[in-house]
């Protein structure tokens, strides 16, 4: 059963093993002394090996004598496409230990935690035994229906997420998502993301169906034709390395999928993602609203805020003008209407969603898998290259 229809996708897995391992990666290194002749270092490992499996897909191992890590998608691994794949923990493992068996390297594995004293006399240090997590992406599809995909990436570009997290919606109106940063997309921190499914398949395509038999490249159109009809956009989020060991949500065996999806950040971008299903806004009856489904309690409340909802609408500079205490009451109130006004108003993105009675668009969580799909196996064909 998937977890509130979450899987996993990208997982990057290592784990220390106090044995002599062989060495794995592109190319290493000895340092020597010149004056001795003696070895200063020990062999230094770099890049990853990688280990291909059928329609591109692959994974890279590294191995430096004792640390063994993994970085992929379990679930993309071996397959033309992961509009659905693992649910679980186990099962990605599963995978990574087929390669890793084949490679001589030993499994990942559950450990236990142990208390390690410092260097130079630095406070004990918590150490996992088993594998960590270094970055793990966790994915769901979402039903819009055909026809409204691009509709409801424009309305989810109308909202902020907290620690200033803004939306940037790509050229092609097919990509949506947030960062606190105006250079770069995401951070060190985290990342998310909506795209539409179809439109990424199509793209992939060529890449996706390298030397794919007829009966498969019929099953990845069938596969996009049906995420074009029924409007799939796939939500992503990424945990990086810093925020998995932030929040002890590294650990292999302590952490499952369900406690991701309960983490504040989603919990959050879930409540404001449900704000558009009741985004139906007239312009004239905002204050109408605001009452009609009890956010405020007089008229007068609700005058004040509809006034300052028409002028995010009229005035460009409304965001960029000084924010009282009563700017963030109104935001708030705001935002049960599908309206963020911490960021600018645009006429492209702000109006389809806004007015429901011309255009009605009802947002699914897709779990329901097709009859026709293939799932992931845990067993994957691929080939090793010296």
């Amino acid at each position: 059963m998937i977890d509130n229809g979450f899987f996993i996708d990208k997982l990057n897995v290592v784990q220390t093993h106090n044995d002599d391992l062989p060495f794995l990666g592109k190319h290493g290194s000895i340092e020597y002394d010149l004056l001795t002749g003696e070895t200063v270092n020990a062999m230094k490992v770099c890049g990853k090996h990688p280990v291909k499996a059928s329609f591109s897909t692959s994974l890279r191992v590294h191995c430096d004598g004792q640390k063994v890590a993994i970085e992929g998608n379990p679930s993309r691994f071996g397959r033309p496409e992961n509009l659905f794949g693992f649910d679980n923990f186990e099962d990605c493992i599963t995978v990574y230990n087929h390669v890793l068996r084949d490679l001589g390297l030993p499994p990942f594995t559950k450990g236990e935690f142990e208390f390690r004293q410092g260097k130079d006399g630095e406070k004990q240090k918590k150490f996992y035994t088993g594998a960590n997590f270094t970055h793990v992406d966790i994915t769901k599809n979402h039903m819009v229906g055909e026809g409204n995909a691009h509709a409801y990436l424009r309305a989810l570009a109308t909202l902020t997420l907290p620690n200033g997290k803004h939306p940037f919606l790509y050229p092609n109106g097919a990509t949506l998502d947030f960062s606190s940063s105006k250079s770069s997309r995401g951070s060190s921190w985290d990342y998310d993301k909506f795209y539409i499914k179809y439109i990424e398949l199509l793209e992939n395509r060529s890449s996706n169906l390298r030397d794919a038999s007829q009966d498969e490249i019929d099953y990845y159109d069938s596969v996009v034709e049906h995420c074009r009809t029924h409007g799939v956009v796939r939500e992503e989020h990424s945990f990086k390395s810093k925020k998995l060991a932030r929040y002890d949500l590294c650990y292999y065996g302590y952490t499952h999928l369900s406690t991701l999806v309960n983490h504040h950040t989603l919990n959050t971008l879930e409540k404001l993602t449900k704000t558009l299903e009741v985004a139906t806004m007239d312009y004239v009856t905002i204050a109408d609203q605001l009452l009609q489904k009890d956010i405020v309690k007089s008229r007068q409340s609700a005058n004040a805020t509809a006034q300052v909802a028409y002028s995010w609408m009229n005035n460009p500079h409304f965001c960029t003008q000084v924010r009282t205490s009563n700017f963030y009451v109104h935001k708030k109130r705001l935002l049960s209407l599908g309206l963020d006004i911490s960021i600018p108003f645009r006429t492209d993105r702000n109006v389809l969603p806004m007015i429901r009675n011309q255009r009605e668009i009802t947002r699914m969580d897709y779990a329901c898998i097709p009859t026709f799909y293939r799932q992931p196996t845990t067993r994957p064909v691929f080939q090793l290259f010296a």
